[in-house]
Order: structure tokens, then sequence, then C-alpha cells
């Protein structure tokens, strides 16, 4: 490949005046698969002229390091105001000299290469990353240059309509998600049973349902005496929060429920009495489901092991995270066993079986988002919030029977609802498909119609009988002076 388009050239930015600014390319600004770049940022040519990846217009950027290029952080380097960009050093650059940039940038973005790329990775775990040697030897499918900018027109030309049905297909994704969001509202608020309430009277109240709570509470001895002290130590403000319906009662989450924190990883500290077990992370506890894609296993005392144990119905809330992951969280269903959590994620056992988990995991992932994010502590990538603070979010309750009714009704619309996002991620799969096939037929030549008139590629190698080649060192050495 380093014959048609070399790998990381030398750019210089000698002629650029030192103080003035420059487009500044971290890895956040590329989009995966679609070849757009975020060019706002900006930073003085003296602060950028040392440590970064340097480019200009015309190149061809490339993340390297797992999971960008994986994900297809590759994009074509054009629009740039002053022809020069300075970006991220987990950046390969490539400059053609006998291809077509786009055309090149098709070939890099193709799932097949990066598949290939992958494969070929070097460097530890979770820093791996494409060899420059192995870009430099990868083997390049090198058209006419006329029937290069044929393929490119005609994948434009094909990509341009799919993007149309992808439009479309995120705009049904965006309904989902407003469908899901006010199907959980209107859950935790009362409007999604105001019809059964009226059609099933009854003398429970939820006053009566949390009497019972604590004094199931107020009987475990699985409640420690710092989280009885917690409950008495704040008694909650309900004039700021939403009304709910006759016959339901505002509570705490530290009053219905025992809340601690998980296991702190230290790789440094021994245990005496060593056991390994499976944990949550952040990562693993979703809004809505719990990923166990990846689960991790940890050495740790047998003692803290018993004890952080999870049961079927313990409710997962993420401590820690990014503004959208703090108070995150689902219902343990006793999946894997012998499973424990990290200290990033609080484990809620509620004191009584009457009451739902799922329930409080509804509320906690929809009304709850604005409680986490003013009680968080906010910090400049993270944010964070205490086992104190997270004890007095205000959750509340229903008469028992109501409950019921509510999970039964959600439970039926949110399995609606992931038969219909099963569907879009169905659909969406066929169109990447689609597109890469587009792409593999490009690249063995069946995409386009092929002429005898067209300059051969090997004149493009040769660097002779081309006006592009000619142009593009004439340009390359223009720029670099």
């Amino acid at each position: 490949m380093d014959k048609v388009s070399p790998l990381n050239p030398s750019t210089s930015f000698d002629g650029l005046d030192p103080a003035s600014e420059i487009p500044f390319i971290p890895m956040v600004a590329v989009a995966e698969e679609t070849g757009q770049i975020d060019t706002s940022a900006r930073r003085r040519v003296q602060d950028v002229a040392k440590g970064y990846v340097r480019f200009m217009e015309g190149d061809v950027i490339f993340a390297k390091i797992t999971p960008c290029m994986e994900n297809g952080k590759v994009a074509p380097v054009v629009g740039l105001p002053n022809r020069y960009a300075a970006g991220s050093t987990e950046f390969h650059v490539f400059r053609p000299v006998a291809v077509d940039q786009r055309y090149l940038w098709y070939w890099l973005v193709d799932r097949g290469f990066r598949g290939r790329a992958k494969r070929n990775m070097s460097g530890s775990a979770g820093q791996l990353r494409v060899p420059a040697d192995w870009l430099r030897e990868a083997k390049f499918p090198l058209a006419p240059l006329a029937e290069q900018r044929r393929i490119v027109a005609r994948v434009d030309e094909l990509f341009a309509e799919i993007a149309e049905g992808e439009a479309a297909l995120a705009a049904a994704r965006k309904d989902l998600d407003t469908f899901r969001r006010a199907l959980l509202k209107a859950a935790v608020t009362g409007e999604l049973t105001r019809d059964w309430r009226a059609a099933n009277p009854t003398s429970e109240t939820g006053r009566d349902v949390l009497a019972d709570i604590k004094k199931e509470g107020a009987n475990s001895a699985s409640v420690s005496g710092r989280t009885r002290r917690a409950l008495v130590k704040e008694q909650l403000d309900t004039s700021a929060l939403h009304e709910i319906p006759n016959g339901w009662a505002w509570s705490t989450l530290g009053e219905i429920g025992e809340i601690v924190g998980g296991i702190t990883v230290d790789k440094k500290r021994k245990p005496v009495d060593p056991v390994i077990v499976p944990y949550l992370r952040v990562a693993n506890v979703q809004r809505g489901h719990v990923d166990l894609s990846e689960v991790k296993s940890i050495v740790v005392e047998r003692a803290s092991a018993e004890k952080l144990r999870l049961v079927a119905g313990d409710l997962l809330l993420n401590e820690g995270g990014d503004r959208d992951k703090i108070g995150r969280g689902w219902v343990w269903d006793g999946t894997i066993p012998n499973m424990i959590h990290q200290n990033h994620v609080f484990r809620v056992r509620l004191h009584s079986k009457a009451f739902d988990p799922f329930f409080i995991s509804h509320y906690a992932n929809e009304m709850g988002r604005s409680f986490f994010i003013e009680k968080g502590k906010q910090t400049t990538n993270l944010a964070s919030i205490s086992l104190t603070k997270v004890s007095m979010l205000p959750v509340p309750v229903p008469p028992s029977a109501e409950a019921v009714e509510i999970i039964r009704r959600v439970a039926d619309a949110l399995t609606w609802w992931e038969e219909a996002i099963a569907l879009l991620d169905a659909e969406a799969a066929d169109v990447a498909r689609l597109k890469q096939s587009i792409l593999k037929a490009a690249f063995q030549g069946r995409l386009v119609p092929q002429d005898k008139a067209d300059e051969p590629a090997t004149t493009l190698l040769a660097g002779n009988g081309s006006n592009f080649a000619r142009t593009k060192r004439s340009r390359a050495r223009k720029l670099a002076s």
C-alpha cells in the first residue's frame, strides 16, 4: 500500500505563522464509518508543532488503536481552512500519490480490511495498535484512475440512497426511545393505571405498604446500624416532587432497602483466604438491562465474596461514570452464580418482597435521572454520588395490587418495544451487509464497467503517463515546502 499512498509522511508547519490557529482533531472528532470529521476545535501552530500527528488536505487519517480502528474511525481529510491540521497521535496518516483519496478511504473503512488489520494488531491488552509496517506491506487493489473515479461516484450514489434508509431507521429508533421514556414516566406517576384504579378501588394505601416495609426492615438483621442512622439523618422534602395519585405515598430508597457499595479492585492487596468470583462493573449495568457480554473475575477474600454476593431481585445502580451512567441500573436475575459487584455499583436489597424492585428501577431510570445529576458530584471526566445521597432518592409507593398491575403493563409494553428494537437492529445489520457487499463488488471490479481506453494502473505506480500522479507529487512538494 505504501507505493500508492505513503504512510505517515513528514508534514512541515514551517510556512505557517506559529501564533496562527489550525484545526486540531482528537479521536472523538472522527465519526465511525461515515468519514465525517469535526474540525471546529482550534490550536495554535506553535502548540501542536511537536508531540502530535500532523496532516493536510487530501490525506486520509486512520485510527490505529483498539477499539477505535475496529469501530471505523477512518476519514478523508477535506475542507481544512488552511490546508493543515494536527491531531491525536493514535492516527496513522495516508498521503495518496497514485490513488484517488475517496477510493483509498473506501478501501480502508471497509470492514473486511479492518478485520484483517485487527488480526494483525500488536501490543498489550487494551493498547493494541495496527503496526505501520503491516499497513505499508498490505495489498491494495489499484484500478486505473478513471475507473477509480467511476467506482467512487457509483459508491457515493448507492450509499446516498442507503443513507435515506438509515435516517428512517434512526428516526424510528428515536421514536421508540421516546415511547419507552413516556411509558416509564406514566408507570411511576400513576398515569398508566388511571383506568385500573377507577375500576379496582382498594382500601390499602401506599402508606400501608410503607408501614409493612418498615416493619420488615426493622426486624431484618441485614440492616446495619450505619444504614439506620442514615435513615433518620435527613427527612424527605416532597414539596418539589411531582404529583402522585391519591392512595400513593412518598418514601426514600434508604427507607425501603439496604444499600451497600461493592468491592474495590486492588491488585496490590493479597487476600488471606482468596477466592475467584465474577463481578459486575459500571459497563455491565445498563439502563433497563444487565450486559453480560463481558464479565470479568476478581480475587477477593472469601468473607467479602459472601457478604457481597448478589441474589435474584437485587437492584443495581451505578455510583460512578459519566453523567449518563450515574444512577443507571436494573435488577439482577441471578443468571451467574456467586456474582458480586464492584465499588462503583450500589446494591439495593429491599426489606420486603412485597415491593417490586423493577418498579424502583423504572423510576430511577426515568424520573430519577434529574436527582442523580443534581445530587451527584461532577469532576472533569467522571460523575459520582455517595451512598448517603442515594439513600435519599425519592420513591413513590403505590398500593401493592396496583404495583403488580403496573409491572404487568410495563412488561407487556416493553416486550413489544424489545421486538421492535430487534427488528430495527436486524434491518440495520442488513444495511451494513449491503454496504459491505457494494464495497466488495467495487474492489473486485464488478461494480462499474471497465474501459480498455483507461490508462493502466501500472502507469500510476511507474509515476509516468499520468497527470494525476504528477499533479499529486507537485502538490505534495508545494505544500511541504
